[in-house]
């Protein structure tokens, strides 16, 4: 047995507001797909702009088989997302924006519980057909040249045994919440349940591109239970549920950012919640001796961060860390490789999560409305 990397297609071009299409070989056991996209900003696009980063203008990414059956349904945060949660560790990307600069970013998308799962992987020969599909909101507004997309297959290549499944995972429900009132949520009993996820997306403005509200306050109170409200398996706020999915994980997300930003506008990173962050601002034009006025917000929570003060040609780095990777946070998540600690939905029927948004929160917003969601990594067996 043993692990062959096979690049399926190589920095190919995906058309502006369309999807790229990419038949998947009709054999084989796949692990993985490893997608790299990349492309270079038009000038400088996103001084303003709440989406400036590549990753904002991946809409869906899906795997389809046979036409209609769903692998993989996210768009590119969510996918993100996944990729952290599998393999704990936030994916390699290059959040920049100043004049002409290349923009870069890498998804991991596993059949399996992370890479090199031996046990969990997709099986071709299970399928007429498996479709990849990328689907992005781009235009020459912001990007001089196509996206370029590159796709690297993991192939497990002669193993003893076939796989015993693989997982599904998809956006299972989204819905707009509603300051004070409680969503209502019993999880499908058809598979058994690998992960849940919660997600809380704030509300963005136009006007200065920052968060209306947080993520903790869409996610204000989450209450999971089994056998139809008999087990209590998790009662509490969305920020305790985040703060300690860190010793949890072992790891927390971070991102790091390089901006050209208009004074008092906000600029997404990333991070749920920042528990920490440093700015540090560079030059591109200014002689050593003379020290540039672009100036952070300081102690900013939010995922959108804010420059309080701009020089033209001094972007501003950062580093943040916190918990709430692309506004996530694990519920449950199964650990053992044998799958003995799967959830079963149908035999702890009815499984309940009800999440309150907090009472005050502002959920509207005139660039995009708060959103929230469940997202489910389910094992479809062979």
């Amino acid at each position: 047995m043993f692990w062959q990397r096979e690049v399926l297609r190589d920095a190919v071009s995906m058309t502006f507001n369309q999807t790229y299409e990419l038949d998947l070989p009709r054999s084989g056991v796949l692990g993985s797909l490893g997608l790299y996209v990349s492309s270079t900003q038009n000038g400088q696009p996103f001084l303003t702009a709440v989406k400036w980063r590549l990753v904002d203008y991946i809409s869906k990414i899906e795997i389809i088989g046979d036409g209609s059956e769903v692998i993989k349904s996210y768009d590119g945060r969510q996918a993100l997302a996944c990729g952290f949660f599998d393999q704990k560790v936030v994916p390699l990307s290059m959040w920049r924006h100043y004049s002409n600069t290349p923009h870069r970013q890498d998804f991991v998308l596993n059949f399996g519980r992370a890479l090199f799962d031996e046990i969990h992987a997709l099986d071709l020969d299970k399928f007429d057909q498996v479709k990849l599909r990328v689907t992005n909101t781009a235009t020459s507004t912001e990007f001089t040249t196509d996206i370029k997309i590159t796709v690297l297959g993991y192939w497990l290549r002669e193993a003893v045994t076939k796989p015993v499944g693989y997982f599904r995972e998809e956006e299972w429900k989204t819905w707009a919440p509603v300051a004070a009132a409680v969503e209502y949520s019993d999880l499908p009993t058809a598979l058994k349940i690998r992960r849940i996820l919660l997600r809380g997306r704030p509300g963005v403005d136009t006007a200065d591109a920052k968060n209306n509200s947080s993520m903790n306050r869409l996610l204000s109170d989450v209450e999971f239970t089994l056998r139809t409200g008999q087990v209590r398996v998790f009662k509490g706020s969305g920020e305790v549920l985040g703060h300690f999915s860190i010793p949890e994980m072992g790891v927390y997300p971070e991102a790091m950012t390089h901006i050209d930003r208009t004074d008092e506008y906000g600029y997404e990173v990333g991070v749920g919640y920042v528990t920490n962050g440093v700015k540090s601002v560079g030059t591109y034009t200014d002689a050593p001796a003379v020290y540039p006025n672009t100036v952070g917000a300081a102690d900013v929570q939010d995922s959108a961060q804010e420059i309080k003060s701009r020089t033209a040609d001094s972007p501003l780095e950062g580093l943040f860390r916190g918990f709430g990777f692309m506004h996530n946070l694990p519920l449950f998540d199964s650990r053992k490789v044998d799958d003995s600690d799967l959830l079963n939905p149908e035999s702890e029927r009815v499984v309940k999560i009800d999440i309150t948004c907090q009472s005050g929160t502002t959920v509207s917003g005139t660039s995009a409305a708060a959103e929230s969601a469940i997202i489910l990594s389910r094992l479809v067996p062979v």
